[in-house]
């Protein structure tokens, strides 16, 4: 580990063997992955895998390959979400994990806005606050770190890579969603309780929405003593995120518990076994909130990230007139319209939260063995592109936009796409902005590997039985510390 303090910038650097770099895209002309992954296991283990393994579909491959392939699939939809800018969030990836946890993230660093620096456009950075590298990136559309963002580690467990029960993906794809959120900021920098040399605690991007509720007083976290904010950490349903009247009217609307007055309970729980400050609190929320929350410390098993959404948004993600929005597409095959001469593939664009979307994007790319015929577009919204078509418009709330792909017969059709905010906005499920749909006739739709094709009804969020093991973000050398130890494989918590 190397802490590089040029330019006032505390980044953390992990020196290591490369054996693999993949760029997580879908295999499109178009690249929209925002994700840059290089996997660190050792060969023929891990990412390099080479046990044979047989996908639900029946596919054959290696435990390796449908590794970085699920985790593609993953950034895919997260690059979606958000818009990042042009520069790639760079990843070290390895399957080994501490013992009891799905995944744990070691960063991203964080850098601290000083006197003379450079500050961003949008007017987020504020001097004297720490950013997480990742966020300051997109806001500066610059590459703000000259190593990795962040280390994520997974267990490499076999039964996580294959969906059980009523799962609609895996569980690992559940624990790396979770993973990625971290990475794009969903933590804090501080270290209270049981700390070397010290306890710290630094105003960061999440501390103007963060507050403490002392014996029925509302606090501002940033106001607070060492002594309180350490309080804070241990109150259990006390310890509150508190956004933008968006933020907070959501949480009012949508929560059944978890929250006062769309205050939001952030977990707080004291460590069982010592009564200390817990690792995760101030890194995800409390599990009162419900409807299940992604970003719990174990994580539901739910495509939308809900109120994480809002928390991200509000810290930066969303800038100029960006919003949290919520908008899908999906493709189905129309028998009751087709013929013996074509075949109609119904292309539906849905907004699911009542809000809108001031402008999205949708490519369809059509396989080349598809022959298309013709494409109905009652407002004339696309345009053929040389791989397929393009178009762009706008979605008013709960609106729905038909499109009509006709192409001549065949066995099966196979289509890629995805849709996306040209604005600065947070969706909040990135799956189904995902098109890719392998389409049968005479059946229902079956999945391109590693994902099914998304709806746009809500997926019931499921509990995790593993710890999600959280973020760890990195500001002063103690904490460089830490990471040593896990890179030492000594047993932290």
């Amino acid at each position: 580990m190397l802490l590089d303090k040029s330019k006032g910038h505390r980044i953390l650097k992990y020196t290591g063997v490369l054996f693999s770099t993949l760029l997580s895209t879908a295999a499109v002309a178009e690249n929209l992955s925002k994700f840059e992954i290089t996997y660190i296991d050792e060969p023929g283990k891990g990412a390099f895998s080479t046990e044979p393994f047989t996908t639900s579909d029946g596919t054959e491959t290696t435990l390796g390959e449908h590794r970085q392939a699920l985790l593609a699939h993953v950034t895919r939809a997260v690059s979606l979400q958000f818009n990042h800018g042009p520069i790639a969030h760079k990843l070290h990836v390895e399957f080994d994990v501490w013992e009891g946890y799905a995944a744990t993230t070691l960063g991203p660093a964080y850098s601290e806005v000083m006197e003379g620096t450079m500050t961003d456009e949008f007017g987020v950075m504020q001097i004297g606050s720490s950013y997480p590298g990742t966020l300051v990136s997109a806001l500066l559309s610059q590459d703000y770190q000259s190593d990795e963002d962040a280390l994520v580690s997974f267990m490499p467990n076999i039964a996580t890579f294959t969906a059980s029960g009523d799962d609609k993906h895996p569980s690992f794809v559940y624990a790396a969603y979770h993973e990625m959120m971290h990475v794009l900021g969903f933590g804090r920098t501080d270290c209270l309780g049981n700390c070397l040399p010290e306890p710290v605690s630094r105003d960061g991007h999440l501390s103007p929405y963060l507050f403490y509720n002392d014996d029925g007083i509302i606090k501002e976290f940033e106001s607070l003593s060492m002594e309180k904010k350490t309080d804070a950490y241990l109150s259990t349903d006390n310890f509150w995120f508190g956004g933008s009247p968006a933020s907070r009217d959501a949480a009012r609307a949508e929560l059944t518990s978890g929250h006062q007055d769309g205050y939001v309970y952030m977990y707080a729980t004291p460590n069982p076994d010592t009564g200390s400050v817990d690792g995760q609190a101030g890194s995800h929320f409390s599990f009162d909130v419900q409807p299940a929350q992604l970003m719990y410390s174990t994580n539901a098993r739910t495509e939308d990230i809900s109120m994480a959404a809002y928390l991200l948004c509000d810290v930066g993600w969303c800038r100029n007139q960006g919003k949290v929005i919520e908008q899908s597409v999906v493709a189905s095959l129309n028998e009751n319209a087709s013929s013996d001469t074509e075949t109609v593939i119904d292309i539906v664009v849905q907004e699911n939260l009542n809000i809108g979307v001031d402008e999205f994007v949708l490519n369809i790319r059509p396989d080349a063995a598809i022959q298309v015929l013709s494409l109905e577009d009652p407002d004339s919204l696309c345009v053929a592109v040389s791989e397929g078509y393009q178009c762009k418009g706008q979605l008013l709330p709960l609106a729905q936009i038909d499109l009509r792909l006709i192409v001549t017969p065949a066995e099966q059709y196979v289509i890629d796409g995805e849709i996306y905010s040209t604005g600065f906005d947070v969706d909040r499920n990135g799956f189904n902005n995902i098109l890719d749909t392998k389409l049968v006739k005479a059946k229902e739709a079956e999945p391109n590997q590693p994902e099914t094709p998304t709806s746009t009804a809500p997926t019931p969020a499921v509990q995790s039985n593993e710890s999600g093991g959280g973020a760890f973000t990195f500001l002063l050398m103690p904490l460089l510390f830490i990471a040593f130890l896990r890179r030492a494989k000594l047993k932290f918590y």
